[in-house]
């Protein structure tokens, strides 16, 4: 009877050391995120800050390297947006609207790596066109039950810009060269993503570590891309049967200038999703996407994007088209796991 009473009083010292462990975790989580908010609330407020996507929480890798790999489903994945649709400069009507194309390709790798990948980007913003090649790598550690994934992102990006699409009110301006200028620079990116209890997930990334300048060896001319800090949040909760609703944060910010996206998804029988997201000072978007094929190998999602805030300068609408095709039995250094790719199916 000392025994069974001894073997008790050991399980409850240990179940209340579990509950007080899962407290204590709980309460470093909200102390850092409360110290981020702080950062963040004294930032002013900007619509566009670095390279940005309405399906970003679709594929993810675009901002944290640690994603990669992550869902155990090798995949393609092409965005392309046409931001601020049909709008043209007031001075030759010529356009110069931002708009991107996205490619991304993730595959898991066996064992402790999570994920090896390949990323491009292609964008144009007035008279000025970036290209960019990087390379996602990922790492996977167990912690009791969690998993905390580390990611690198090696690249490059290329840089040109046309100074025949610039106004210059002195004709005699040193940088009136009237050449489309290129240049090509090295660039890294740090990210890691975390499992929390109760399906959620917190990743942060830095990327534009080494804070690219443009010059063109023009002396006194700077183009710098300053490093950027992405936080991500998010949760999946099963609703109804068939039915998951997926709430999901994007905070992006140089230390200057700040802009989140704040969503929610909600997905039917793995099938067909629809979701809205609000992106602070700038759109309302509205999205949905539905899985075709085998397994739902094929999923395709279209976002509009009703500008609120200066449309008339701007142009009321912004498109973006989402496509993904799941490999399904592609993976390197081993026999594929089964697991359901939550994070981004």
């Amino acid at each position: 009877m000392d025994s069974v009473t001894k073997f008790l009083k050991a399980l409850k010292i240990y179940d209340d050391l579990i509950i007080l462990r899962i407290h204590m975790r709980y309460r470093l989580i909200l102390t850092a995120l409360g110290i981020l908010g702080s950062i963040v609330l004294s930032l002013p407020i900007q619509a566009q800050n670095d390279s940005f996507v309405s399906f970003s929480i679709m594929n993810p890798t675009l901002h944290n390297p640690a994603w990669v790999g992550n869902d155990r489903m090798a995949h393609v994945a092409l965005q392309v947006r046409s931001q601020w649709t049909g709008y043209k400069t007031s001075f030759d009507g010529k356009g110069g609207a931002p708009s991107s194309l996205v490619f991304n390709m993730s595959v898991p790798i066996a064992k402790k790596f999570s994920g090896i990948g390949i990323s491009l980007l292609n964008e144009s913003i007035g008279p000025i066109n970036n290209i960019a090649i990087n390379l996602p790598l990922s790492y996977k550690i167990n912690l009791n039950g969690s998993e905390l994934i580390l990611g690198l992102m090696p690249g490059i990006i290329s840089r040109s810009q046309d100074f025949n699409d610039l106004r210059f009110n002195d004709p005699n301006d040193p940088f009136n060269i009237g050449t489309k200028e290129t240049q090509t620079l090295f660039n890294l990116a740090l990210g890691a993503l975390y499992s929390l209890p109760r399906n959620s997930y917190v990743g942060l990334s830095i990327s534009n570590l080494m804070q690219p300048e443009f010059n063109y060896g023009l002396s006194g001319f700077s183009n710098k891309i300053f490093t950027n800090y992405t936080l991500m949040l998010g949760a999946f909760r099963t609703i109804k049967k068939g039915f998951e609703l997926r709430p999901n944060l994007v905070v992006k910010t140089d230390l200057n200038t700040l802009t989140f996206d704040l969503g929610v998804q909600v997905q039917y029988n793995t099938r067909m999703w629809l979701g809205t997201t609000y992106r602070w000072s700038e759109a309302l978007v509205v999205m949905g996407g539905y899985s075709l094929m085998e397994r739902n190998r094929l999923k395709l999602g279209y976002a509009l994007d009703l500008v609120i805030q200066e449309s008339q300068a701007k142009k009321a609408t912004s498109q973006e088209i989402f496509i993904r095709y799941d490999l399904i039995d592609f993976v390197f250094g081993g026999k594929k796991k089964v697991k359901t790719p939550r994070f981004v199916n």
